[in-house]
């Protein structure tokens, strides 16, 4: 048993709070697996509290308790009354996740090892590094050193130890890590249930052979009115990518036309898509049943944060931007020069496959039909570039 809640633990515990008025703590202990104490401890320890907008301009009564709030789920969100004059608590998967893992990082940091770590390297490595030699070859030259490479720069940069950031002799191209916008959208918990990374994980164990997409969008600048919809094949690393206008209805259009053209060929080109928590994809489960309600195919998410549960589309993308450049925008760029620039990339050697290119493995096991759909060409070792194809 998992003694951390997951993010799916999360979100199945928020969406049974959500849906059931007079659901009980030991019903969604059962759902989840967990002890009833734990339910317990996860929702008074990860409940956030706001004022709601009812008791603005009328605070003397926010600090009396509201009855309901004293039994399961100690929470306001599946009340249903408009206004209130308490102040209001909120269970969010998302708040509770990211409190969460903070937590867990906070307690397990070691302070009085680090402290003895800190000592040591002082005394070995510190001064090597300030004569000029690189961490690496620093760490070569003692007799022994027990951390390694990426704590040591940690450390150096953090100014835990007599060297220096200045002292380090390619500082320069290590960049501060960017720390996330966590206050922006994200896909709703309804949408979540049931189709998060850990259930995807679930699905492809009881179907291995289920054929996988990961699809992804590339946007030039924040205020550009056409994204990039790019959609990776894992098996064979052939990638589409499509102009699209950002609504998430064009990238509904986008995919349901390519599944109804191959299915007509004969095939199924797909049967799950795996993305990120991008806002633009959260009308994606629309599309999963047809007319009669059959299911077409599986839609899961990745988890928030998590680009390397896709890593594959993610790593691919590293292409495109050797061809597109970041904060440049995308409106101007034709399909015709997108289709140029994956031909190239789909006919890139790749050492993961053996040396062979993604356009070969993909002909070799759906025909020549979606290239030519899609005005993807073979191209020559000889003939390739990976540089700017706009005018």
């Amino acid at each position: 048993m998992n003694k951390h809640f997951t993010f799916k633990d999360r979100v199945i515990l928020q969406h049974y709070i959500d849906t059931n008025t007079r659901g009980t703590a030991a019903e969604v202990a059962e759902i989840l697996g967990k002890a009833v104490s734990a339910i317990y401890y996860e929702l008074k320890t990860n409940i956030t509290c706001f004022v709601p907008s009812s008791t603005k301009f009328n605070q003397g009564d926010i600090n009396y308790a509201c009855p309901h709030l004293k039994r399961f789920p100690f929470c306001c969100n599946s009340c249903a009354r408009i206004k209130c004059s308490h102040r209001c608590r909120e269970y969010d998967a998302y708040k509770a996740h990211k409190k969460a893992q903070n937590l867990l990082v906070k307690v397990r940091i070691d302070t009085d090892h680090r402290k003895r770590t800190v000592e040591i390297l002082d005394k070995t490595v510190s001064q090597l590094i300030k004569d000029g030699l690189s961490i690496k070859v620093a760490m070569m030259s003692v007799n022994r050193c027990d951390v390694s490479e990426s704590t040591i720069r940690r450390y150096v940069n953090k100014g835990l130890l007599m060297a220096r950031r200045i002292d380090l002799p390619n500082s320069v191209r290590f960049k501060v890590k960017k720390e996330y916008n966590y206050s922006h959208k994200q896909v709703s918990v309804k949408i979540l249930y049931k189709r998060t990374y850990d259930d995807y994980l679930a699905y492809l164990t009881d179907n291995p052979k289920a054929k996988v997409i990961q699809v992804d969008s590339v946007i030039g600048k924040a205020n550009d009115k056409f994204a990039l919809l790019t959609i990776f094949f894992i098996n064979s690393k052939f990638q589409l990518a499509i102009k699209y206008q950002r609504r998430g209805s064009d990238i509904n259009d986008i995919l349901m036309k390519l599944y109804n053209r191959t299915k007509e060929q004969g095939f199924t080109l797909f049967d799950v898509i795996i993305t990120d928590n991008g806002t633009e994809f959260t009308k994606l489960p629309e599309i999963e049943q047809d007319e009669n309600g059959c299911v077409l195919f599986k839609v899961f998410y990745c988890d928030p944060y998590r680009s390397c549960q896709k890593a594959e589309c993610e790593r691919n993308h590293g292409f495109l931007r050797r061809i597109f450049r970041k904060n440049k925008s995308l409106d101007p760029v034709s399909q015709q020069d997108f289709d140029m620039a994956l031909s190239h990339i789909n006919s890139y050697p790749r050492g993961s496959l053996n040396n062979r290119i993604p356009f070969d493995l993909f002909t070799s096991e759906y025909d020549s039909i979606i290239p030519s759909l899609f005005n993807i060409d073979k191209v020559e070792l000889s003939q390739l570039r990976l540089k700017s194809f706009s005018k």
